[in-house]
């Protein structure tokens, strides 16, 4: 409390000045990690031998190869995401929305692939699809051809692998509104006489429209930033997007090049993140979800109800079981192709990558990595989200939104600026594990302050105030009411970070060397030169560490967390 004469007394002063302490200290980080590296980028992309100019970007619209993988990215992140719009809206509603059996299993397995790496997945489907898959050789046996009617390789396959692994976005923020949604505008429908169909159409769809084009919009960012799966499916198809590109011009190399593909990369992808933003606002005047509790209304499916489950049942084991079970039966076979049966089975593999120096290593240091970055940013989370919703402070405004703006930035442009900024004195990172720890940083603090804005924003201020009526001062409130209540939000936000973290590939994949590989650089490079098995073998393991993470999250977070 302030002293009688208004003024702060000295428990109350030396509390604000360790919250700008905090808060000045962590500004200071916030610019030396994402601020100073991404301007670099941005700045470089301006450069040529004369100086300032455009060259770069001539460069680039002037290449074919160069313009055709824009052109790329653009019309295969579209498709793949109207691809994920259509299927992830149809499973939400029919999951959510209808009588269909079982729904809590379907909405696991649906979400499943969210959880899966996407570079993991192409290529379990390439086990599956792929000339010598186990689909294609079923189907060469069944019907005696020579040949299968698809090409895993191709701009097909990839638009449906990347689909597969972006729709659950769409179901996810689709779900989310049909759970919430008020039915007095259903029940209104269908009392004018609509039957369920036709309310479904012309009623829920519509007012779920804001949450279907959020999601479809940020399967697009995802899309179009995507490395691994262009890389795995589209090299030996001649198919390069933007990421692809900036991977081989990094290799040539050719930096000013990289950065302006990267920029235009950043302008892209942050362009459909502004359209979603005003997509959103523009919608907020309509109010379809209410704050009271609703019981969303069942549609019974009558005849087609077994046949529906059955197919919503296919999706989600080809989207998720299939494609795991896929890589663990190759990480088991003798050799790629062996005949499946008892005698050709083998854990040699996994014996294999458990001497295998590199592998041990790239699994140490993946630990490492995934620590410290969900270490480091779950604390600079904390404190800009506190700064922000409980105390208030304009300056903390300015760092949420320094902080979320790499949300924005696809990884390929992350990567990039690490090099730019720590290849050279007074600090020199590049060649170390540190410079990957750098980027994790900048990719992951988004998701840290997000988990921990909302966290914070259930603890009612009473409880502080309490504290401190009680005597108590700035740091003994964080340290005895604060922390320990928002630990559950902060340990699941933790794992949250440290998941995506350990089988990162898109960045380390641009800035690993050798003694610092990954665990996402070693199954790339090991597929990349046909170690078929041996990747799968570390494909299984990491996907087992995944479930394990997602199994914790949700106990800590008692369900609320996780898939």
């Amino acid at each position: 409390m302030s002293s009688p004469n208004g003024k702060l007394t000295a428990r109350e002063s030396n509390a604000l000045d360790m919250r700008y302490v905090f808060l000045a200290l962590t500004g200071a980080l916030f610019v030396g990690i994402i601020v100073y590296p991404l301007y670099h980028v941005l700045a470089k992309s301006f450069v040529s031998g004369s100086g300032l100019s455009l060259a770069n970007y001539v460069k680039v619209f002037s290449n074919p190869t160069n313009f055709k993988a824009l052109w790329n990215s653009i019309w295969m992140s579209a498709t793949t995401s109207v691809i994920a719009m259509v299927a992830g809206t149809s499973l939400a509603l029919f999951v959510i929305r209808t009588d269909i059996p079982c729904k809590n299993l379907l909405r696991i397995m649906l979400l499943m692939p969210y959880a899966i790496p996407p570079f993991i997945g192409a290529i379990a489907w390439t086990q599956l699809f792929g000339p010598a898959g186990y689909i294609s050789k079923a189907y060469i046996n069944l019907f005696g051809s020579y040949d299968v009617p698809w090409n895993i390789y191709s701009t097909g396959g990839i638009v449906l692998v990347m689909a597969m692994y972006q729709f659950p976005v769409v179901f996810i923020t689709v779900s989310g509104a049909l759970g919430r949604l008020d039915p007095s505008f259903e029940e209104a429908s269908r009392m004018s006489g609509a039957n369920a169909f036709k309310t479904m159409r012309d009623v829920t769809i519509p007012l779920v429209m804001p949450s279907i084009m959020a999601g479809t919009l940020l399967a697009f960012v995802g899309a179009i930033s995507n490395f691994g799966i262009p890389a795995l499916l589209g090299f030996r198809a001649r198919f390069y997007v933007l990421t692809t590109r900036i991977y081989s011009a990094l290799a040539i190399p050719d930096m000013p090049l990289a950065t302006a593909m990267a920029v235009l990369l950043a302008i892209t992808a942050g362009a459909a993140l502004f359209v979603q933003i005003k997509f959103e606002k523009g919608q907020s005047r309509y109010t379809v979800i209410s704050g009271k509790s609703v019981r969303p209304q069942t549609i019974s499916l009558g005849k087609w109800r077994m046949p529906i489950f059955f197919m919503v049942v296919a999706v989600s084991l080809f989207a998720s079981i299939v494609p795991m079970a896929s890589m663990l039966l190759t990480s088991v076979l003798k050799y790629w192709g062996a005949p499946i049966k008892l005698s050709n089975l083998t854990l040699k593999h996994f014996s294999y990558v458990f001497n295998l120096e590199m592998a041990r290593r790239a699994l140490k240091n993946s630990f490492i990595l995934a620590v410290l970055a969900a270490t480091v940013t779950m604390a600079l989370g904390a404190v800009v989200s506190y700064m922000s919703v409980k105390a208030k402070m304009k300056a903390a405004v300015v760092l949420d939104i320094v902080g979320t703006f790499p949300y924005a930035v696809p990884c390929t442009v992350i990567a990039i600026a690490m090099i730019l900024a720590w290849s050279k004195p007074p600090i020199m990172l590049y060649g170390t594990l540190w410079i990957m720890l750098a980027a994790y940083l900048v990719r992951y603090m988004p998701f840290s302050i997000r988990t921990t804005r909302a966290t914070l924003q259930q603890i009612h201020s009473s409880l502080e105030e309490a504290a401190r009526m009680s005597g108590a001062g700035w740091l003994q409130t964080m340290r005895h009411i604060v922390v320990p209540l928002i630990k559950p939000g902060l340990i699941a936000g933790w794992i949250l970070v440290f998941m995506p973290a350990f089988r990162e590939l898109t960045m380390s994949v641009l800035l690993w060397s050798q003694g610092n590989e990954t665990i996402g650089v070693v199954i790339y490079n090991m597929q990349d030169a046909g170690n078929t098995q041996i990747a799968a073998a570390i494909s299984s393991i990491v996907l087992l560490l995944i479930l394990v993470g997602n199994v914790i999250v949700r106990k800590v977070s008692k369900g609320q967390v996780g898939l």
